[in-house]
């Protein structure tokens, strides 16, 4: 497992009130996925993704991306062009393509930075777009690539308390309390995004019961 404690990772805010999605069968490059409500049973969803070894720009990444939908899903693309984001200056497409429950609306945004390319893809009933198109943009232009987990904790000693509890879980047989008081530790950054929470989540899971003890059933 790959820590983001103490390096650098991509962060995003999705859509209010969207959740977790719980992918049946999940592209390694996918980080994570989030599931909004629509009108219909088609959901839509928005997700990051990010691939390694990326030695092209931004513009040559985003004419492969492009020849690949249009290739793969006979697929309509069009680029938007540039996109503003925390992270800096992406590329936005828009991607039309059919599905048994209608036209399928996809934005996708795309972003390259040090040989590494960050994609952030929402999905959504053409009939619905218009509805959400604003807090997906909204979404897109969350993505931050931070330094560490912890450095988006702005308040220095809520930090610093916080680095002291967490370099102790896993030390003690308790491990399942270790796991309750993570997650209510954990409620009071709600305001870093269900993404950030998620993360640390998992890490601090995996801290508490890496020495092999069976772990609970559910994170929730």
């Amino acid at each position: 497992m790959i820590s983001f404690l103490h390096a650098k990772v991509a962060l995003f805010t999705p859509p209010a009130g969207w959740e977790i999605a719980q992918l049946k069968n999940p592209s390694p490059f996918v980080k994570i996925g989030f599931l909004g409500k629509g009108t219909g049973e088609f959901r839509p969803s928005i997700n990051l993704a990010t691939e390694d070894d990326v030695d092209v720009s931004l513009k040559e990444y985003v004419k492969t991306v492009k020849e690949l939908q249009m290739a793969e899903n006979s697929s309509q693309v069009r680029d938007l062009g540039p996109f503003p984001m925390q992270c800096g200056q992406g590329r936005l497409l828009e991607i039309t393509n059919s599905s048994p429950w209608g036209d399928i609306k996809v934005l996708q945004v795309l972003f390259v930075q040090e040989k590494k390319a960050y994609v952030l893809t929402a999905a959504v009933l053409k009939e619905d777009f218009l509805h959400f198109q604003k807090e997906i943009l909204k979404s897109f232009r969350s993505l931050t690539l931070a330094d560490d987990l912890f450095s988006q904790i702005a308040d220095t000693q809520k930090r610093s308390t916080f680095l002291d509890f967490f370099s102790k879980l896993g030390q003690s047989e308790k491990k399942d309390s270790d796991w309750e008081n993570l997650q209510k530790q954990a409620s009071q950054f709600a305001d870093l995004g269900p993404y950030w929470v998620f993360l640390l989540l998992q890490e601090g899971h995996a801290k508490i019961y890496s020495s092999g003890s069976s772990s609970p059933e559910s994170s929730k």
